[in-house]
Order: C-alpha cells, then sequence, then structure tokens
C-alpha cells in the first residue's frame, strides 16, 4: 500500500532550521519519498488540492508502487510567493525526511529558491508550474513538465497575426513571469510583423483594474495579450474586461492558462470568445485524456473537471517513477535525471519527451476558445494544434 502523508507541518516547527544533526525519519528499506512543494493555505490554496489530486490519481493507478518500491509523498506549504521559506522547506524535507525527489512548484520564486539546496545535495526537482524560461538553466537537477511563458506565447501570437492582429497592447502582473511574458509576445509578434503599441504592468494582488482598463480602450486597439497568476487576479482582471464592454466592444482578449475551468463560472457568460493557448484542455480528444478525465471525475465526483495543475503533477509522478525504475531505487540524482533526457510517453496532454539537452517538455500546443459545452458549462475547447512544439526560449538562448 502506498502513503500519502499530509501537511504534518505546524508553522512553529516549520521555522527550525534544519540541520545534518537532526535525526532522520525513519525510512522502509523499498520507500522511496518524494516532497510535494504547493500552495495549501491562502490566496491561491486551489493549487494544493489539484496537486493532491494529480498524486492521488497516480497513486490509485499504480497502487503506490513502483517496481518493489512503495511511493510515500510527503506535502509542505509554500506559504504564498516566499522563495526562502521554499528553500526552508526543500532542505527540511531532503535532510531530515530523507525524500529523493521533490515535485510540484507554483511560482517561479519559491522553485528558484530550492535551486542551491537541489543543486547541492543533486536532488530532482520536477516542477509544474513555474513558467519563467530560464529555468532549468539554474541548476542540472531542475526538469519541468509543465510549460513556459515562450512555449505558448510563440504559437498563440502566430495564431493571432494570422486571423489578422497587427497592433495590440500587452497586460502583464508585473514579476519575473510577467516580464518574461512581455518579452514572449513582444519578440515574436513583431517578428511576424505585427507591433505591441502599449505594455500595461499590474502589481501584484490588485483588485480594481480600472485605470488599467481604461488606457486599453484609449489605445483604440482590438488585440489584448494578457498574463496574470492563475486565480483571483486572473477572474477579476477578465471579468473587468468584459464588464467594462470591451469585449463586445469588438477588442479580442488573448490568454493562457487565465481561463482556467475552476475560474470560469466566477467570469460567467461574458467569457465566452476569449482565445487561449496552452498545453492542455479537459476537452482534448483522445484516449489517454478521456481516460484520465473519466477516472477523475469517479474519483472526486461527476462534476470534478482535471486542470492543467492536477494533471501536470499526475505527469511529474511518471517522471519520477520513470528515475525509480532507472535507479532501482537508488539515490543517485545524475542518474535519475540521465534516465529521463529523451525520455517519451503519452500524457493526458499528448504526445510529450522530455528535451535531453533543456530538460523543458516538448509537447502540442492547442488554441483554445471559450465556449458552452456538457449542458451549458463553460469551457476551453481547443479549435486548433501545434504540434511538438519544443521550448523555443533555449533555442534563441543557448547555454
Amino acid at each position: 500500500m502506498y502513503s500519502f502523508i499530509g501537511k504534518r507541518f505546524k508553522v512553529g516547527a516549520a521555522a527550525c532550521a534544519v540541520a545534518g544533526s537532526l535525526l532522520a525519519a525513519p525510512v522502509l528499506a523499498d520507500e522511496i519519498k518524494v516532497g510535494l512543494l504547493s500552495q495549501y493555505s491562502g490566496t491561491y490554496s486551489w493549487w494544493g488540492q489539484e496537486y493532491d489530486r494529480g498524486v492521488e490519481m497516480f497513486m490509485a493507478e499504480t497502487g503506490g508502487k513502483v517496481g518493489d518500491h512503495t511511493v510515500t509523498v510527503v506535502k509542505r506549504d509554500e506559504g504564498g510567493a516566499n522563495p526562502q521559506r521554499a528553500r526552508q522547506l526543500a532542505q527540511e524535507l531532503i535532510v531530515r525526511d530523507k525524500v529523493q525527489y521533490l515535485t510540484g512548484g507554483v511560482f517561479t520564486p519559491t522553485v528558484m529558491g530550492t535551486s542551491d539546496i537541489v543543486d547541492q545535495t543533486k536532488t530532482p526537482y520536477v516542477f509544474v508550474n513555474a513558467a519563467t524560461s530560464s529555468m532549468t538553466n539554474k541548476t542540472p537537477y531542475f526538469a519541468r513538465v509543465g510549460y513556459t511563458s515562450w512555449a505558448y506565447a510563440v504559437p498563440l501570437m502566430k495564431w493571432a497575426y494570422e486571423q489578422g492582429a497587427r497592433e495590440a497592447v500587452t497586460v502583464i502582473a508585473d514579476y519575473a513571469p510577467g516580464t518574461d511574458l512581455a518579452q514572449a509576445f513582444d519578440t515574436s509578434f513583431t517578428e511576424l510583423g505585427g507591433k505591441i503599441t502599449e505594455l500595461i504592468k499590474v502589481p501584484l494582488g490588485t483588485t480594481d483594474f480600472s485605470t488599467y482598463l481604461q488606457r486599453i480602450s484609449d489605445s483604440g486597439t482590438k488585440h489584448v495579450f494578457m498574463f496574470m497568476p492563475v486565480g483571483p487576479m486572473s477572474a477579476g482582471f477578465i471579468k473587468a474586461f468584459q464588464d467594462r464592454g470591451l469585449g463586445k466592444g469588438g477588442v479580442q482578449l488573448y490568454a493562457g492558462a487565465e481561463t482556467q475551468e475552476s475560474d470560469l463560472p466566477a467570469i460567467g457568460d461574458s467569457a465566452q470568445g476569449i482565445i487561449t493557448s496552452l498545453h492542455y484542455s479537459p476537452y482534448l480528444d483522445n484516449p489517454e485524456n478521456k481516460a484520465f478525465v473519466e477516472k477523475y471525475k469517479a474519483k472526486f465526483g461527476p462534476d470534478a473537471i482535471p486542470s492543467l495543475a492536477s494533471m501536470g503533477v499526475y505527469d511529474a509522478m511518471q517522471v519520477i517513477a520513470h528515475m525509480i525504475k532507472a535507479t532501482d531505487g537508488k539515490k543517485d540524482g545524475d542518474a535519475a535525471m540521465a534516465s529521463i533526457k529523451g525520455y517519451s510517453w503519452k500524457s493526458p496532454r499528448g504526445p510529450v519527451t522530455i528535451d535531453p539537452n533543456t530538460r523543458e517538455i516538448t509537447q502540442n500546443i492547442y488554441i483554445r476558445k471559450v465556449q458552452k459545452v456538457d449542458g451549458g458549462l463553460l469551457g476551453n475547447v481547443p479549435v486548433h494544434t501545434y504540434e511538438a512544439v519544443a521550448e523555443p526560449w533555449h533555442a534563441r538562448n543557448p547555454k
């Protein structure tokens, strides 16, 4: 049987410095521990729920076993975009709890905050959501199974240009991933022959978007490229954009993960018609995704819909399982990382491969349109596929 260890930390205990002299938690002879870093409290606790569900899907499918090895998952709460806390938790997991692998990760700063610990201990970290393109250059023990800003921005710009967009305004949340995405939008759109007429930066945590929407309205543009962190800020901006009548006025909004299915009810019917670019939709028509969605609903309820987060951690656990098999459960970070270079499998998102040079994932990118599905629900329905998209930032910036 598998073990899925919950949030057993307390704030005081988590704040304690972790040193090598601490007594290690007992480890069974065939037990492989995986540390899961996510958000379990505060504004972004949705990520914790979805990561847990992805792990549970993997555990149910495998019985918590990889060969003769029992997989145990130890969860920790990153507690917001706090790189110092993420570093401390990674150290605690590796030194005290003796985890052999890390997964999860929600924000660029929290994943990057672990890099020196990961590097020093040679602990593979298969992270899911952080999208700043340069991250896997930080340590050879990072591998990404989510997506980068450039990976979805380049196909989105191509689609927008082919639909007639020539001038556009970019609106981003003002932190590292937003800056990365603004560059991706600008570079790829300009190369096609388009022009970004204005870059609007919105502070993290903003709830009143009226001044930024007025700038969009005053610009006269009919195309807006947006990036906000998934959750309340994304939903708030899109709802305000539509409530202000910009969509009805002929302004096309383009996005990425911001219209995730869990946020669409809060946005409402006005979200219909928004065009997004991403590596996953629960409405993908392939055998692996159909089976994944069916099992997900059977486990979590008929109204439950898998997300990029639950699917991402499910795939991260597949990658970790491959590393466990390749090393026969031994702690060998170099051998584990070598084993996944060029590794391919069929994911619910479609066929995927870990690029042996960048440790980024090569995958389909889907152009999706928000429309009514499944008896009136709103969903991101794929309308076009860019197949086998290799991460483009690394191609432009070879290490």
